[in-house]
């Protein structure tokens, strides 16, 4: 009996270790963790369902399927709700399947570990063909950083600049519990401390404003929250090193007012600008229950055809996940989503839990700037991370009369 737990436990935190890896998952097969998991969970686990966990971590999912009744482009729904199974999956897995499993804060800190490494040969993976590149130029109309168009071509794991800058965000993030809980080693906190700084640097080099934005903001609420000593020199350390993000053009871009008059195709913020003003539009007209989700793209083409030529040509998505929710769900939509947001916010506080805190944070405000849970890279990880790291027990398990079971559990 002690066998066969400790073989189903072991399967389970393995399992949950490869979504660690997720950065450099080829992109055709980043849904295989969440199959995996699922597989290793339905079959190994003692099964007991936390209903109340399981139907708000999935409400997306749901808002999402209900407006497949009354959208028009059905196929664009399908693709949709498609890239969104893992809003359902994931929640079945650990609420589930999981909901009577407990997770110990060494496997989180395991896992963090492995995130950041994986981070980081991500990043030297994508410093080699930045330093190895000879083809991609700057064109005279374009003020964009060729490096951001060459982390996307990278091989098998190539990555839009604003999902790359996710991981590369939530590397620092877990570095940084883990610098707090004092899990390291001298000379591996030394090691880690070289793999965050690479991260760091490709984070910067990639420039998107709204992530870097986000992450210092994030880092901000948790010194002040968290760190006892040396809290001044962390605070000024990061104020310093957004200081010097000002200098890079396309954070300089935000302060340009006369991108918030017309759309100048050069500048993203002046195009996020014209989106926005096309969403509020397009919101109106369909206020409670939206587009539909296979409609919302549509909706926002119809807008930019009588308004920018450059918006039409690009087909821009909305660019604030919040908007996104709202064209294609409504305001009943939105507010199951916020809601979703907001339970998971007070279980965290409810016990303390700092990681998931920093994490909602960064992610809440990356929000506001981008579409992030239209994309397997970004639905799968923000999902996961939230059940994964904010995962409680319904009920205590099972105490067996064998002493060494009952140590087992305790460890």
């Amino acid at each position: 009996m002690i066998k066969k737990i400790l073989k189903c436990d072991f399967l389970i935190r393995c399992s949950i270790i490869v979504f660690a890896f997720f950065p450099i998952i080829p992109n055709k097969i980043k849904g295989l963790p969440v199959i995996l998991l699922f597989l290793v969970a339905a079959v190994s686990a003692k099964k007991q369902f936390n209903w109340k966990w399981l139907l708000i971590n999935s409400s997306l999912f749901l808002v999402y399927a209900f407006s497949f009744i009354y959208t028009e482009n059905y196929k664009i729904g399908v693709t949709k709700l498609e890239t969104g199974l893992s809003i359902l999956i994931i929640p079945i897995i650990f609420y589930g399947f999981l909901g009577n499993y407990r997770i110990k804060q060494l496997l989180k800190s395991t896992f963090y570990k492995f995130f950041i490494f994986s981070t980081f040969i991500y990043s030297m993976v994508s410093y080699y063909f930045i330093v190895t590149d000879s083809k991609t130029v700057f064109y005279n109309n374009w003020y964009t950083n060729k490096f951001r168009t060459i982390i996307t071509e990278v091989p098998l794991i190539g990555q839009h600049p604003i999902y790359a800058s996710i991981f590369l965000s939530i590397s620092i993030i877990f570095f940084i519990e883990l610098v707090k809980l004092k899990y390291f080693k001298v000379i591996h906190q030394n090691i880690y401390s070289f793999f965050v700084i690479i991260n760091t640097s490709l984070l910067f080099i990639l420039a998107s404003k709204g992530v870097i934005i986000s992450l210092f903001i994030t880092c901000f609420i948790y010194v002040l929250r968290t760190v006892k000593k040396h809290k001044v020199t962390l605070i000024l350390v990061m104020i310093a090193g957004l200081v010097l993000f000002t200098f890079n053009r396309r954070l300089k871009e935000a302060f340009r007012f006369d991108n918030y008059v017309e759309i100048n195709e050069n500048f993203s913020t002046s195009i996020r600008v014209g989106i926005y003003k096309c969403a509020i539009q397009v919101i109106k007209e369909e206020f409670f229950l939206g587009y539909g989700v296979g409609d919302a793209q549509h909706a926002l083409n119809l807008c930019y055809a009588n308004k920018s030529n450059v918006l039409l040509k690009n087909r821009f998505n909305s660019h604030n996940q919040y908007i996104d929710v709202t064209i294609k769900t409504g305001i009943l939509g939105l507010s199951i989503f916020i809601c979703f947001l907001f339970m998971n916010f007070k279980k965290a506080i409810k016990y303390k839990n700092d990681i998931v805190i920093s994490v909602l944070i960064f992610y809440c405000i990356s929000l506001l700037t981008e579409n992030l849970l239209v994309r397997q890279s970004g639905v799968i990880l923000f999902f996961f991370l939230l059940s994964f790291l904010n995962h409680s027990r319904k009920t205590k398990l099972k105490v067996y009369d064998n002493s060494k079971l009952k140590t087992l559990q305790d460890t």
